[in-house]
């Protein structure tokens, strides 16, 4: 994405302590050191430890927002309420689907926008703690985003081990999912590409970590899973 509207593009990162990194893409290519993004009140711009970001133009202004969920699973909304060269960030808002906030099962929330469903508008994709990765469907008429209740895209999911066997060679996503959407195999169908998170822990203190990428190919109305390390 292109933060500041300079036509190079720009990479936009959370953070364990939970503030958000911005690196600025030079006209040679490289990328500027990291800048943690403030508000337009001169704050750092935090909802919470574990960060994970997505930046789209959300309320269909033609400037650049901030969706950002945290460790606890909740999810917000961070207006831009300057334009595409000069972003100015507004308050966090929890961000709500009917009137409930959004929250992230297992906590952990990795939120990813998108129009998964073809019509024109950015749905919500959350990841989550417990590896399970739902589909908010934007409902709103106009350019103001409502989010349905969610529905399943991830269900089998989970990232405990107690054997090694299973351990590196696993059936199914991990916890802590975090989703893109994109094309993957050229069929003009979204799919998924979701990264996660696995342990082992065996006898005598073996011990293991594990981060998979999954390939979810859409096939409507279902989809079907491959994964690649």
């Amino acid at each position: 994405m292109d933060l500041n509207g300079d036509g190079r593009p720009d990479l936009v990162s959370g953070s364990w302590p939970g503030e958000i990194h911005v690196f600025y893409r030079k006209a040679n290519g490289t990328y500027g050191p990291a800048e943690k993004l403030k508000d337009k009140n001169g704050r750092l711009i935090k909802v919470g430890s574990a960060s994970a970001v997505a930046v789209a133009d959300w309320d269909g202004d033609g400037d650049l927002d901030l969706v950002i969920g945290n460790i606890d699973g909740a999810v917000f909304l961070v207006k831009n309420e300057g334009d595409a060269q000069k972003p100015i960030f507004g308050a966090p808002a929890r961000l709500k689907a009917k009137s409930t906030a959004v929250m992230a099962e297992g906590g952990d929330a990795g939120p990813y926008l998108a129009d998964w469903d073809g019509d024109g508008k950015l749905d919500l994709v959350l990841g989550s703690g417990s590896g399970k990765v739902t589909w908010y469907r934007n409902i709103g008429a106009g350019k103001e985003p409502e989010l349905a209740e969610p529905r399943p895209l991830v269900l089998d999911v989970g990232g405990e081990f107690r054997e090694s066997a299973g351990f590196d060679n696993p059936k199914h996503c991990g916890m802590r999912s975090k989703p893109a959407v994109f094309d993957w195999n050229g069929d003009g169908k979204p799919d998924l590409l979701v990264g996660d998170f696995s342990y082992f822990e065996g006898r005598q203190g073996a011990q293991g970590r594990h981060g998979w990428v999954w390939v979810y190919l859409r096939k409507n109305p279902a989809i079907t899973a491959r994964a690649d390390n």
